[in-house]
């Protein structure tokens, strides 16, 4: 950028600018280990951005385990990071739509801009980065060098951006302001990213978005190819297939991030059906429904067309690739299977207690442990045979299956020994399931086939992991002590349920030391 214009930039005093609600989350965001507290206190000063924040936690773009209530509850659902990033979208948002540039200017940066932003966002999931939300802000930021642009310098950006029946070209703009400023806008916007002191990598992002080359960072480099690309995508959508052909986006595509032509058509419908849910957190409208599924239709028509041999072929491969995606799964699952009672096996146990651990410690929620023994299970085999105990196994298993909630996992630990894991639940309602659990093993019939009926019952240990409160070694721990708490229940007459105390059981350790 020359130095006339970061002159003109610099002593514009009309930029846009961060509001203090942003300014701060910025700071924040700079922060290595920032905290969920500060996180709290400063967004609830903005009553508008708490709303916005549980809408999103609540909307179709994240999975979640359960609905947000408070902010509290937002920021366990999204992460503290992703609240940050999510929050300075919002904030940033508002610098664009409330920009000091012309009317008409600021609609078609703001159309550009969230068109974009959900644009890299997509990119990014179907590529595997990991940084969503950091491609939605880069994406959303990008052209708002435009405005700064305008505004520091109107009289020349007038005749730039100027066309007199319809937003300009994107790429027009650029080459004006080249010929103009010897720049163009991703320069400036990079420049507003650094005086506003924002994470490096948006920077990066602005400056490379018209010329990945351009960017300098390597760590960067995944983040700006996908925002590049989605500066050729928006463009596809606002100017139509007589500025940008669906093959030269398709090429760009697989130039820039390795999009194949079909996986292409799949980004531009996928950012239709993504397009509704955003416009409703923004309270705007992008595109309208109708234009947007046209657009989609026409880039699929036009691609099968010029390319009908090899979607042809591209059908064969998926075909195969699907066969042996299904058969992968399949022996995936019968890896994750018990081979007597088709549920979980120990192996699965492992890892889906690994898992739950982790999210629990993150997220601070509660993670329940459930050690299920069969009770006097050797009398079974004994006096039925060992055929009428693999019976009974199976169905009891199918039974515990039927009496868990949606999200909840039951898995054999081996033998006649069940384990079974509550994420997210407290100790009432952990009782309340483990409960159920134990009447219907009580109550279920098993038939032999000479047509005896029995029935077993179950004892239960349980243990209670609530991050903050215990100071656990790991997920074994926690097996541990609802395997103690079961030999508790056999020892006080079996058929009953005992929970663990982790906090006595830390002090009463601490006491024989």
């Amino acid at each position: 950028m020359t130095p006339e214009v970061q002159e003109a930039l610099r002593l514009c005093p009309s930029l846009p600018t961060l509001s203090s609600v942003a300014d701060s989350v910025v700071r924040l965001a700079r922060d290595p280990d920032p905290d969920a507290t500060s996180l709290v206190r400063l967004v609830t000063q903005d009553p508008a951005l708490v709303s916005r924040l549980l809408r999103v936690s609540n909307s179709p773009l994240y999975a979640r385990r359960r609905s947000a209530d408070n902010l509290h509850e937002a920021i366990s659902v999204l992460g503290i990071n992703t609240t940050i990033t999510v929050a300075l979208s919002f904030s940033l948002a508002d610098s664009i739509r409330t920009s000091e540039a012309s009317f008409r200017l600021t609609q078609y940066v703001w159309r550009r801009s969230l068109l974009a932003a959900v644009t890299s966002r997509r990119i990014g999931a179907m590529l595997g980065v990991r940084q969503g939300e950091e491609l939605f802000l880069a994406g959303l930021l990008q052209d708002i060098g435009m405005l700064a642009l305008q505004v520091a310098l109107p009289e020349h950006y007038a005749v730039i951006a100027h066309e007199p029946e319809s937003d300009p070209e994107h790429d027009t703009i650029a080459a004006r302001e080249k010929e103009a400023f010897g720049c163009d806008h991703s320069e400036a916007s990079a420049w507003l990213m650094r005086d506003w002191q924002m994470p490096e990598y948006l920077a990066a992002c602005a400056h490379g978005s018209h010329d990945p080359s351009r960017s300098t960072g390597e760590a960067w480099s995944h983040l700006v190819r996908c925002v590049a690309l989605s500066s050729r995508v928006v463009e596809f959508y606002l100017s139509g297939q007589e500025t940008r052909s669906a093959e030269s986006l398709a090429a760009d595509a697989h130039h820039l991030v390795g999009l194949s032509q079909e996986r292409t058509y799949d980004l531009l419908a996928g950012i239709a059906e993504e397009l509704p849910t955003i416009e409703q957190l923004f309270e705007t409208e992008i595109l309208s429904p109708a234009y947007a599924a046209g657009i989609v239709d026409q880039a699929r028509e036009i691609l099968t067309i010029r390319n009908l041999e090899l979607l042809r072929q591209i059908s064969e491969q998926q075909l195969h690739a699907q066969e042996l995606e299904t058969r992968t799964s399949e022996l995936r699952e019968t890896a994750h299977r018990d081979g007597l009672t088709g549920i979980h096996n120990r192996w699965h146990l492992d890892q889906r207690l690994e898992t739950e651990y982790t999210l629990a410690t993150e997220h601070n929620w509660p993670l329940v442990i459930g050690f299920l023994d069969l009770d006097h299970f050797k009398q079974v085999n004994d006096e039925h045979g060992h055929q009428v105990g693999d019976q009974t196994l199976a169905q009891t298993a199918r039974v515990l299956e039927r009496s868990l909630r949606e999200g909840d996992c039951v898995a054999r630990y081996g033998g006649e020994e069940f384990v079974v894991l509550l994420p997210g639940t407290d100790s009432r309602d952990a009782g309340i399931v483990m409960e159920r659990l134990r009447r219907a093993v009580e109550s279920e019939v098993h038939t032999t086939h000479e047509g005896v009926e029995l029935r077993v019952t179950a004892s239960i240990g349980v243990t209670i992991y609530v991050p903050g409160e215990h100071d656990v070694q790991g997920p074994s721990t926690l097996v541990r002590e609802a395997d103690r708490a079961l030999y508790d229940a056999k020892g006080s007459g079996r058929n009953r349920i005992v929970f663990s105390d982790l906090l006595a059981r830390k002090e009463k350790l601490a006491q024989r030391k």
